[in-house]
């Protein structure tokens, strides 16, 4: 399948600001069945984007604008060759980070009690079950949570988007002693599939003998050719599409834009 997709940024300011610093996290990664076939990113006001490959092997681009601007817009274009349900290859590094709790990703009561009923099967039958446990007791709901929202909250409040689904496998997940990561991307439209038109998020475990297998627990699917992966981290802090700071007292408005159209 070869996927397009459009994903555009729009930072204005109440006020001129003196100065722009920011990274971005755009372009898809090459493999598992994935081959980027183009990337361009355009930045206005212009400027010079470099790049570098982070500790998990993200792609990222980062640029600053210093003479004086209102408005910031980023847009990152991409053409995909996706293919169904394969594998990351176990690369046999950091699996002990993605063990580990913090931030977003909780070690709590909740959580625990989760885990203890999913004690039956093979891994990769127990994290079918769990994807499809979160998504039949956390209803989706857009705009009802934020980056901030941690899992004890998603239990508490039983509402979230799709980071807060990924947040709550990942830590469920990793309190069955899987190492699982978080991983940001897009899902193309269709057949009722819940996350399309904007950043999508899922979770990746690490199955001994198959390699890093991809669950959508908002859906709940595996991840598949609809599926374009993007960056993998410990959680959404690792790899936020976008980061930066300006200098200045302005207030800051983002408005986020994501169109994916399958292509010939």
């Amino acid at each position: 399948m070869i996927v397009e997709v459009r994903h555009r940024t729009l930072l204005t300011y109440s006020e001129p600001i003196a100065e722009t610093y920011m990274q971005v996290r755009l372009r898809p990664r090459d493999g598992a069945g994935q081959v980027v076939r183009r990337f361009t990113l355009t930045v206005a006001p212009r400027s010079e984007a470099r790049s570098y490959l982070d500790g998990f092997g993200n792609h990222v681009h980062y640029f600053n604008h210093v003479p004086p601007h209102a408005e910031v817009e980023v847009i990152g274009h991409s053409v995909v060759a996706t293919s169904a349900g394969i594998p990351d290859p176990e690369d046999g590094e950091f699996p002990d980070d993605f063990l580990q709790f913090r931030g977003p990703v909780m070690d709590v009561a909740g959580v625990r009690a989760i885990a203890r009923r999913f004690t039956a099967g093979t891994a990769e039958e127990r994290l079918d079950r769990l994807a499809a446990y979160i998504n039949q007791h956390i209803e989706y709901r857009p705009q009802t949570t934020d980056v901030y929202t941690a899992v004890d909250e998603v239990l508490h409040n039983h509402v979230g988007v799709c980071q807060d689904f990924a947040h709550l496998f990942i830590s469920v997940a990793r309190a069955m002693e899987i190492p699982t990561r978080y991983v940001s991307g897009y899902i193309h439209a269709g057949k009722g599939r819940r996350g399309a038109g904007a950043s999508h998020a899922w979770a990746e475990a690490l199955v001994p003998g198959s390699g890093w297998i991809g669950y959508d627990p908002t859906n709940p699917i595996r991840a598949s050719e609809h599926h374009v992966r993007v960056a993998v981290g410990r959680d959404y802090q690792d790899i936020s599409p976008t980061r930066g700071t300006f200098v200045g007292r302005a207030r800051e408005t983002m408005a986020v834009e994501v169109e994916t159209a399958l292509r010939e």
